[in-house]
């Protein structure tokens, strides 16, 4: 008996908070559950339990078959590169990524030089803030996948204000919005032609 492939579109989700169980991870895990109910294959990586160190600015990427550092980041990255559909997640900090996002982000710098490209058929953005930096952070996701795929892509996002652990499930318009934030990527890969 052969094993089939999994045929179901592929989301993978990468959560840039030091917290497992904190806002910005459960908006997640409620657009992945609706996502998976959708049909698709769902993976989040919380980007904080993996050893992803500072990129060194070797500056000779190209001439390098690997990257010298010695981690996870080639795997992490490998996943994202292979989904259908992309969601990056991250509570703001000083008005921007998180650290374990930006190592994330820094590192794809050896995927660039070597012209592989990010290719998901929909993104999806997710910032949670205390209070200020929401379209800051969004920014800075979009820079990245602008300058990381090789065209423009739809995308989604899902925004919020929750302070201390357990705002966001109590925040009714804001889990109504994760709702629709997974009804429209799930959508949107429903509609993409097949790669």
């Amino acid at each position: 008996m052969h094993a089939t492939r999994d045929e179901r579109p592929y989301v993978v989700a990468l959560v840039g908070s030091p917290r497992l169980r904190g806002n910005c991870s459960f908006l997640v895990d409620l657009a992945l559950a609706d996502l998976e109910r959708q049909g698709a294959r769902c993976e989040k990586l919380m980007l904080g339990e993996f050893d992803i160190r500072p990129c060194q600015g070797h500056e000779d990427c190209d001439s390098r078959s690997a990257c010298p550092r010695d981690d996870d980041a080639a795997a992490v990255i490998e996943k994202a590169y292979a989904a259908d559909a992309l969601l990056l997640a991250t509570p703001v900090y000083y008005e921007d990524v998180s650290a374990q996002m930006k190592l994330f982000i820094d590192r794809n710098v050896f995927f660039n030089y070597h012209d592989r490209r990010l290719d998901p058929k929909v993104v999806g953005y997710v910032a949670v803030a205390a209070e200020t930096g929401l379209q800051e952070t969004i920014a800075a996701l979009k820079r990245f996948v602008a300058l990381s795929c090789g065209a423009a892509v739809r995308s989604f996002e899902l925004t919020g204000f929750a302070d201390k652990a357990g705002d966001a499930a109590a925040n009714a318009p804001l889990v109504a919005e994760a709702h629709r934030f997974a009804e429209q990527l799930g959508a949107a890969l429903r509609e993409a032609p097949d790669s």
